[in-house]
């Protein structure tokens, strides 16, 4: 600091000095170089005065570069400051980006529960057709099955005339009134069922009569063998029984109804006396 104050006041300390030295009256014997002392002493003092005046030159010049230097670290400071400027503008978009990132972070992850929510939606909703579809398969197949089951039903009346029997044997009982007898097993010619197919089946009887002092009777064979039976001794009013029966029977087994002897029965179009029978399910 102190040597640039010392470089600021040197050029008008030397000012004065050269002014005094220009304006000092020079002496014939000076001019022509005769003197002895004095004249030495001029000569001296005139090369410092050269010196200085150098000195001051050089001082300009350094004043000058300074002023020059001053300029160039003020437009440098005002780029640093726009450079500055800039660079806060940059943080601010980079903030500004930082947070319209974390926007579109807080979007894709709210998008990606729902989308998980979706899917998992999305499998109970499988998981609940791929059940239904195993129950329609299912459906399908019993369908299927039930269509290829072979189908037996019949149900036949005894007959409209009335009175049936006495016999002095066993008779089989002609069923002449059909009802319904689907797969045509049932025989109304000879009172025979026979069975189409092997399976279960399922067979029931009515009889009735309403005479004084009879007995009324029926039994049912499978093939030979009697199977069900069912009698009643009447007295003089209206006597109605019935039995029934689930047999497993082969493909070409007979059943049929046979009246004991000596027993009666009696039906009429009220269909008192009926024969029913239908296949459960094959074998």
């Amino acid at each position: 600091m102190k040597s640039l104050v010392f470089l600021v006041l040197l050029p008008l300390l030397f000012k004065g000095s050269v002014q005094e030295v220009e304006q000092k009256p020079q002496r014939r014997d000076d001019v022509e170089g005769t003197g002895n002392g004095e004249n030495g002493q001029y000569l001296t003092f005139c090369n410092s005065c050269a010196e200085l005046k150098e000195l001051r030159d050089m001082v300009i010049e350094q004043r000058v570069g300074m002023q020059m230097l001053k300029e160039k670290l003020s437009e440098q400071g005002a780029a640093l400051k726009s450079t500055q400027d800039e660079l806060s503008s940059t943080k601010n978009e980079v903030q500004q980006l930082k947070s319209e990132q974390q926007t579109l972070k807080n979007e894709l992850q709210r998008v990606t529960s729902e989308l998980e929510a979706v899917r998992t939606e999305n499998s109970a909703l499988s998981s609940q057709i791929t059940a239904f579809e195993s129950r329609m398969m299912l459906v399908e197949k019993t369908l299927e099955d039930d269509a290829k089951r072979p189908k037996v039903a019949f149900s036949v009346g005894l007959t409209d005339s009335g009175s049936v029997g006495p016999f002095n044997v066993a008779t089989t009982l002609i069923y002449k009134k059909v009802f319904y007898n689907f797969g045509e097993a049932y025989n109304p010619i000879t009172g025979i069922f026979t069975a189409p197919e092997k399976g279960v089946y399922y067979l029931r009887f009515t009889a009735f009569d309403y005479r004084d002092n009879i007995t009324t009777g029926v039994n049912m064979y499978h093939n030979q063998k009697s199977v069900l039976q069912a009698a009643t001794q009447t007295s003089g009013r209206n006597e109605y029984y019935s039995n029934a029966i689930i047999l497993e029977m082969d493909q070409g087994d007979v059943l049929y109804m046979k009246i004991p002897a000596n027993n009666y029965l009696y039906d009429d179009i009220n269909h008192r006396c009926t024969l029913t029978g239908f296949l459960l399910f094959p074998l």
